[in-house]
């Protein structure tokens, strides 16, 4: 048995024997000078109408209705119904706090019925006002369950509701921790990519020319330098935007955008693709999310091309519209079948772009263009920005 179990048991002990208690006293004083066994049987009466409350929470219906077969025999013996104390009372706020609502009603109008009928079969009739006074006794007494009731039904909504919405706050949580890891693994993916095509390429021919031409030994390492202190420029950044994200201080590289393609370009032509870039409207105009996952799609396009293409060329379209914006990567191929990028093993390059793509409600394909090339083309929607 628990502590809570015990407490219950304990505290109807101690109802059950006060009500026995007080219609015992009560029915001693009012049989005196009556026989014997009258009085035995109204004390026993009595005592099983006020003991009856130490079952009122397992059997509250069952314990009312043994108060009501009491109070009869106790009428039947010719005593007044209104000696047997204030057990009733106790039961009937049992019921209304335990009970259904309608099955608490039932047994109000049953109690308020024997009432007035022990009261008016007995010959000498209370009065009208006290018959009124003991009804609303024991509907108040009623009622008060009744309240007790719908208090702990409501907090026990208010505690599911509250679990629930924990549920959902963890939920929430839970999938903006798996979208930002999303987002880190993309910016990532993006940014060592690019940068390590154009490290690996340059590191690669250094090696050979290192012997034959020092010279262009010295300019690929000088690449791989550059390239190198740009990648830890974006890794800092990012690393910075993930532990300061709340901090609005000054200082911080902004994020690359459409803008800044001129230094995408010339990281690629670094690595020995030439790249004939086309532009339409003003690229400064496009809001910064949008301009940001251009960037990327586009950076991720061209990396495709160094690591994949088997071409020295390829051509980048640009067009910023009134509310969108559109992208074209297209290289120029070398004629073989299948030289298809593939971005590493697991294709997260081609899905990160068309995930950046669909973020912004957008769509990208990738596939083979004419003339054995590989072609990246999208767009971007947004809303027009102000002028």
């Amino acid at each position: 048995m628990t502590g809570s179990a015990a407490r219950g048991w304990a505290l109807d002990g101690a109802l059950a024997a006060a009500g026995a208690y007080a219609a015992g006293l009560l029915t001693t004083e009012i049989t005196e000078g009556l026989p014997a066994a009258v009085r035995a049987v109204a004390l026993l009466l009595a005592v099983a109408y006020g003991g009856a409350l130490l079952f009122r929470r397992v059997a509250p219906r069952t314990v009312l209705a043994v108060q009501g077969g009491a109070a009869i025999a106790y009428t039947a013996v010719g005593l007044p119904v209104a000696m047997l104390g204030p057990a009733v009372f106790v039961t009937l706020y049992t019921v209304g706090s335990r009970l259904e609502r309608r099955a608490a009603l039932v047994a109000l109008v049953a109690a308020e019925v024997l009432l007035a009928v022990l009261l008016l079969a007995r010959p000498g009739f209370p009065g009208v006002g006290s018959w009124v006074l003991f009804s609303g006794l024991l509907a108040a007494a009623w009622f008060l369950g009744d309240i007790v009731r719908r208090w702990q039904f409501a907090a026990a909504a208010h505690a599911r509701r509250a679990v629930e919405l924990e549920q959902a706050r963890e939920e929430l949580a839970r999938l903006a921790v798996a979208d930002e890891r999303l987002r880190i693994a993309r910016e990532l993916h993006d940014v060592v990519a690019h940068t390590m095509t154009v490290i690996a390429m340059h590191a690669g021919s250094g090696r050979l020319a290192v012997d034959r031409d020092p010279a262009a030994a010295r300019k690929a390492l000088e690449v791989v330098e550059e390239s190198s202190r740009h990648a830890l420029a974006e890794l800092r950044r990012l690393v910075t935007v993930l532990r300061d994200a709340d901090d609005p201080a000054p200082g911080h590289e902004p994020a690359p955008g459409l803008p800044d393609l001129h230094r995408l370009v010339a990281d690629v032509a670094a690595a020995g693709v030439t790249v004939d870039v086309h532009t339409e409207g003003d690229l400064a105009r496009v809001p910064e999310g949008v301009s940001l996952a251009a960037y990327r799609i586009v950076q991720e396009a061209l990396t495709n091309v160094v690591r994949h293409a088997g071409t020295r060329r390829a051509r980048l379209s640009v067009a910023v519209r009134e509310d969108r914006v559109r992208l074209e990567v297209d290289d120029e191929g070398d004629g073989r079948a299948g030289h298809a990028p593939k971005p590493d093993v697991r294709g997260y390059g081609v899905v990160g772009m068309r995930e950046r793509a669909a973020l912004y409600g957008g769509e990208l394909t990738a596939g083979p263009g004419p003339g054995g090339s590989w072609r990246v083309a999208g767009w971007l929607p947004y809303a027009a920005a102000p002028p």
